[in-house]
């Protein structure tokens, strides 16, 4: 059932250039995160979501400190190692100092147009959208220079309505994650969302459609097992979500930025485009790198952890992102006042033992099992 996503993320380069080839449009690597992929369709180009690989660093590090998150030097290592031929150009938004200057970085060393939709940071919606009405309007140009085609309102429609079926279709995979606990293994899971970032939306779509179907069709198994709610940036690397398999431990929801905080996105509402894009970018899961005094991340993370019946929390911390690390302790204290067991581990993108990793998560787990 999920071997089609596995052959997906097993063979990314494969699949880029296949795809590539039947849809004859350019390859834009849209870096994470919250980077309408609307845009990009609409303009004719496949946009493919870098988020992060587990290559050995060797050679980012002449351009990025070693205390720089793995997510922006395993990007920038795949382009220095020439493993992104495909990749006409890239998408950038403004998340973190990192990113932005990823960005520059990029510029100078490679011959590939850059596009950046920089986020504001405003005290008022209408501020907001003050800022991203030249902001859109800059990135649209840069995506018409790359491809040759101008955005249409046909073609943003349809782009929308494309993408936001995917995005349902995600969430219907995820109520079924909460609601039939157990049925999907954790690796299973997170490949089928990591897919979605390499494949065409409207093939990942028909893919998505035969899962969803095939698994309402199945009953949720019995027993009690250990439930888990885990936050974090990004949810890899995948090879850990087998440690939680092994322990019979099931994760039935998520904050991840490249999980529910994307997945839970409407579509796209392009009738006025910055108002639909400053929506985008800010509802409804709030983030630690979008500035939304409107949406207080405190009150609904709890509420998610509540609702899907989580015996504990579990932050998700790929060392080095400030903005997630300021973030964690203020969250963590008040689950725990609310009668939530939290925990942290830390992860790398690179990391190939995991060994220390699997007796910090089994320990959790232990007294989870204990407090329930």
């Amino acid at each position: 059932m999920f071997e089609p996503f596995h052959e997906v993320v097993n063979n990314i380069s494969r699949t880029i250039g296949k795809y590539e080839s039947e849809l004859s449009r350019p390859v834009i690597g849209v870096m994470p995160a919250y980077f309408p992929l609307e845009l990009i369709w609409a303009a004719g180009a496949y946009p493919v979501q870098l988020w992060g690989n587990n290559l050995p660093l060797e050679n980012s590090d002449a351009y990025l400190q070693s205390y720089c998150c793995s997510v922006a030097r395993s990007v920038l290592e795949l382009e220095l190692i020439g493993g992104a031929k495909m990749v006409t150009g890239y998408a950038f938004t403004s998340l973190c100092d990192t990113l932005i200057n990823l960005r520059e970085i990029y510029r100078r060393l490679f011959d590939k147009p850059t596009l950046e939709l920089s986020i504001p940071i405003t005290q008022t919606v209408q501020a907001r959208k003050a800022y991203l009405s030249s902001v859109v309007e800059t990135v649209l140009e840069g995506l018409e220079k790359i491809t040759g085609t101008a955005v249409s309102p046909q073609s943003l429609t349809e782009a929308a309505r494309l993408y936001g079926r995917t995005r349902a279709l995600q969430r219907q995979l995820y109520q079924i994650r909460r609601e039939k606990t157990g049925l999907v293994k954790n690796y299973d899971f997170y490949t089928a969302i990591k897919a979605g970032f390499f494949l065409p939306a409207g093939v990942y779509q028909q893919m998505l459609e035969t899962l969803v179907a095939d698994l309402e069709k199945m009953p949720a198994p019995g027993g009690k097992r250990v439930k888990l709610f885990v936050s974090g940036m990004i949810f890899d690397p995948l090879e850990v979500y087998r440690i939680f398999d092994e322990l019979a431990v099931d994760i039935v929801d998520d904050d991840f930025a490249n999980g529910w905080r994307t997945v839970s996105k409407a579509d796209l509402k392009v009738d006025n485009l910055v108002d639909g894009i400053a929506d985008y970018l800010f509802n409804p899961a709030p983030c630690c790198c979008l500035y939304n005094p409107d949406n207080d991340r405190h009150t609904y993370l709890l509420k998610q952890v509540k609702d899907c019946g989580a015996d504990g929390v579990l932050f998700w911390y790929v060392k080095f992102c400030e903005p997630d690390a300021f973030d964690r302790p203020q969250l963590s204290n008040h689950l725990k006042q609310q009668g939530f067991p939290v925990s942290t581990v830390d992860v790398e993108l690179s990391m190939s033992n995991f060994e220390a990793l699997k007796t910090r998560i089994s320990a959790f787990c232990e007294i989870l099992e204990g407090h329930g």
